[in-house]
């Protein structure tokens, strides 16, 4: 300790001299307090804000955790080095997913997930997932799998798989859903070129809902938010509204966080870029309405972010696949950040105490590089789309993430598959 304090302006190196006097400073100033025997609080007594949300802080400045988290802030999630022998989610070869969630009934743990939904020539040609994507069922025996198939809920076009189980008990699914028209030739161009530009300007998508009594259906589904053509301005922020997420407040409130962005990014200021907003209904069936002026995450990112996690700093904000729940302490949000340098494989956590107003924090919540438990290592390309199983009381019990081992852009298939981690309870 000792010779790192005689060093602690040497410690910090990064690109801006600015911040490097802030962090130096910072760690002189807890170098100080160390070597005199007294560290200062982290949190105030009491404070569940200081500890995220996920822990109270207690008489001696110290972050208590609620099960499933820990850190100094209660900040990061305390998973589980997988085991490649037990169950860890779903793969198959032939029918790439993309991430979803797990409801358990009638013994048995149902996974719905967004998957490729022609996997059989000609049409298995169309890896894009703005022409080639549905809603699938799969049966297990423990939220981690493992999984075998058992229907097609929703088919071709619909995307981005939250469901989630009503205070009524109705079982719901939201999702992106294609309206206006008919969808394109799955051999035509638009569903054959790789790459994502020609999804924006021409997107039907908008964000829709399936109910029904039971997992097993039979399913009632329809539009939403925002119906196709969406909002007159087509360079405003919230024209285009995606990948729903849904938690309810103990009145019944559906409060359901969202991606948003512009429709026409090829002929506008694509600088931009993916925001999440909120909306509100007084019942799962509606109307919803949104409540966000501005993005909940800001228009940048906080200059005073470490560049160790963010850099360059103060860059656009932008976040996606965004998956909100509640505890008794407030709401929760996990988001794909698309923040460099981690982009393709960022998560990023945000909290609120009425669901309305948000912080977000800068930490990567997950690792791109899986170390399992028998030392190996899985190098992810992409780690995207979370989702968390939870317990009764809002803890978490597993993070759902789709991954791919192989680099593809964001809107195709490719290699995809359904990663599903265990997280510790002590």
């Amino acid at each position: 300790m000792a010779l790192l304090c005689a060093h602690a302006s040497r410690v910090i190196d990064t690109p801006n001299y600015t911040q490097q006097i802030m962090w130096s400073t910072l760690l002189l100033l807890f170098c100080l307090a160390a070597l005199s025997g007294t560290v200062a609080p982290i949190c105030s007594e009491g404070s569940e804000t200081d500890c995220s949300l996920n822990g109270v802080c207690n008489n001696e400045g110290v972050c208590v955790c609620d099960p499933g988290w820990k850190g100094d802030k209660c900040n990061q999630l305390k998973f589980k080095p997988p085991n490649r022998l037990e169950p860890h989610g779903y793969f198959n070869g032939s029918m790439p997913t993309w991430g979803g969630d797990v409801i358990y009934e009638n013994g048995i743990y149902h996974a719905f997930l967004t998957a490729k939904g022609y996997n059989t020539p000609p049409y298995d040609e169309s890896d894009r997932y703005v022409c080639n994507t549905a809603i699938i069922r799969l049966e297990g025996k423990s939220p981690a799998g493992p999984f075998e198939f058992a229907e097609v809920v929703l088919p071709v076009y619909h995307h981005e798989t939250h469901a989630i189980r009503a205070p009524d008990g109705t079982i719901l699914i939201y999702m992106i859903k294609y309206q206006g028209g008919h969808m394109p030739d799955l051999l035509s161009e638009l569903c054959l070129i790789p790459g994502c530009d020609a999804s924006y300007n021409k997107s039907h998508m908008v964000i829709g809902m399936a109910w029904s009594k039971s997992v097993y259906g039979p399913w009632e589904e329809k539009v939403i938010l925002d119906p196709w053509p969406g909002l007159v301005n087509r360079s405003s922020w919230l024209c285009q509204t995606n990948c729903p997420s849904v938690v309810f407040a103990p009145n019944g409130t559906a409060v359901m966080a969202f991606r948003s962005v512009q429709c026409d990014r090829l002929n506008s200021n694509s600088t931009v870029k993916e925001k999440i907003a909120i909306a509100t209904a007084p019942h799962w069936s509606g109307p919803y309405t949104i409540q966000s002026k501005e993005p909940v995450f800001g228009w940048h990112a906080p200059e005073d972010w470490p560049p160790s996690l963010v850099y360059p700093v103060g860059q656009i904000m932008s976040n996606e696949d965004p998956f909100i729940w509640r505890t008794k302490r407030g709401y929760h949000m996990l988001v794909h950040s698309q923040l460099l340098p981690h982009l393709s494989t960022r998560g990023a956590y945000g909290y609120s105490k009425d669901g309305l107003s948000w912080t977000l924090l800068p930490d990567l919540m997950w690792d791109a590089n899986m170390t399992w438990a028998d030392g190996s290592v899985s190098y992810f390309k992409r780690r995207q789309a979370p989702a968390l199983y939870l317990d009764t009381n809002g803890y978490p019990l597993y993070l759902l993430t789709p991954v791919d081992e192989l680099y593809q852009n964001g809107c195709n298939w490719g290699n995809g598959w359904t990663f599903i981690q265990s997280i510790e309870h002590d």
